[in-house]
């Protein structure tokens, strides 16, 4: 059986599902470059969108190719550790042998993840609370721009009255 890639993959369910590139871009909120990238190997789709090209996939043989496309880019994302029941290690309070810990390095990928997710919430909320108070700030000029505006259209509308009353004669010409 020939190795599963996600060129293959994309390619196969894209026309089954008959839709050009740019179909799929839009249908999966990417460009029509990425689309492109994936199916000639260049680089994969995320996670969220192998996700996405599932729900839009039929049952069938494409479907089943991509849900083992989805496992296999989940084990390389995210590998689950190799711990036998019965290994030394930190066990469940019931002693089923349940690990709890798990030892070596598989969870510190994750947590670099977290790190980097947790920095760019931090960068976001920021960035909300930046936007936040420029909006307050855009609110409250339109505000006054709006009194200065009631306040014109009142003046202009007495204004007119007053003139009416005093003759105005037109000024003489140069010529």
């Amino acid at each position: 059986m020939e190795p599963l890639t996600a060129a293959k993959v994309v390619r196969k369910v894209r026309k089954r599902i008959e839709v050009s590139q740019e179909g799929l871009a839009r249908l999966l909120n990417a460009t029509k470059g990425a689309v492109q990238h994936w199916e000639r190997g260049r680089n994969n789709p995320d996670l969220a969108r192998l996700n996405a090209l599932r729900q839009l996939c039929p049952p069938g043989v494409e479907r089943k190719e991509l849900d083992a496309l989805i496992k296999q880019t989940q084990a390389r994302l995210a590998p689950l550790p190799d711990i036998k029941f019965g290994e030394s290690g930190k066990t469940g309070e019931t002693g089923t042998g349940t690990p709890i810990g798990v030892p070596g390095g598989s969870f510190i990928y994750l947590r670099r993840e977290n790190h980097k997710l947790q920095r760019q919430v931090t960068r976001l909320e920021a960035l909300v609370q930046r936007r936040t108070e420029q909006l307050r700030i855009l609110e409250d000029l339109a505000t006054e721009l709006q009194r200065e505006m009631a306040k014109l259209r009142a003046g202009q509308e007495v204004a007119p009255t007053a003139p009416a009353a005093v003759p105005v004669e037109p000024a003489p010409s140069q010529e």
